[in-house]
């Protein structure tokens, strides 16, 4: 979406990626088709959703490793459909969502040549960004060739140089750090180096300002309704007027 941002009686437009947790949280039950649906008929332009794998091979559709107490990577497709028929492979949810968005896939576990392929065979969409926490796994599935951005998530590391060096390294086009370590410093870096910034999971409305005015190129939120409303009601004020104070929810878990 556009956002607006008035400085000195200028009004910049600038694009900005705003991206639904986990599937669209908070419009229905995580990672699930129905928070999909739901997400995708009340405009959600930018879905991030979790890539893990089954013990016979199918990537699915879930943010933790366990189902209960069960281990996912060590059960069966069949077995995690019978236990939770809600959770959907990768291949039903890129049918589901039918390029109608944009969509980051945020890899737990998959096999990169797998991974590739489900892609491959999919319908295309307007923007496909695979991200991980893996800078091994980026580098494998950047060789697969497949048409997808690369983006290198990042947790601890706060040192923007080697955050830089590390995405560069793995072939990432999108750095997304934690928001803790999100400021206009590295936000400067990465575009030097030709990066985008993507912060996780800002969920204050004043962080949201904060990283608009930091020069970020996007935001993964749990308050998508809220958030798209905010910066729909007219331009940010840079140094004063409109910004944000109110609290749109908590500060979040990637």
């Amino acid at each position: 979406m556009l956002v607006e941002i008035r400085d000195d009686g200028r009004v910049e437009k600038r694009e900005f990626l705003l991206v639904s947790h986990r599937g669209g949280k908070g419009f229905g039950p995580e990672n699930t088709l129905e928070a999909l649906e739901s997400a995708l008929e009340h405009g959600v332009e930018m879905l991030e959703t979790d890539v893990r794998m089954s013990r016979d091979g199918i990537p699915l559709i879930h943010h933790g490793p366990f189902l209960g107490i069960n281990l996912m990577a060590r059960m069966s497709m069949r077995e995690i459909k019978e236990r939770a028929p809600h959770v959907p492979t990768l291949r039903e949810y890129l049918q589901a969502a039918g390029g109608r968005c944009r969509l980051n896939l945020e890899i737990k576990r998959c096999d990169p040549e797998v991974l590739a392929r489900e892609l491959e065979a999919a319908p295309p969409f307007p923007y496909l960004l695979v991200s991980s926490f893996d800078a091994d796994f980026l580098r494998s599935f950047r060789s697969t060739a497949c048409h997808a951005e690369l983006g290198l998530l990042s947790q601890f590391e706060l040192d923007h140089t080697r955050m830089v060096r590390y995405a560069i390294d793995c072939g990432a086009a999108v750095l997304l750090p934690a928001i803790m370590a999100a400021n206009e410093g590295l936000v400067k870096a990465a575009h030097a180096a030709g990066l985008r910034v993507v912060p996780w999971t800002v969920n204050k409305l004043d962080s949201l300002d904060e990283m608009i005015f930091a020069g970020s190129d996007g935001v993964i939120t749990d308050c998508y309704t809220s958030f798209r409303d905010h910066l729909a009601s007219g331009p940010l004020a840079r140094n004063g007027g409109r910004s944000a104070s109110r609290d749109a929810g908590v500060q979040g878990e990637e």
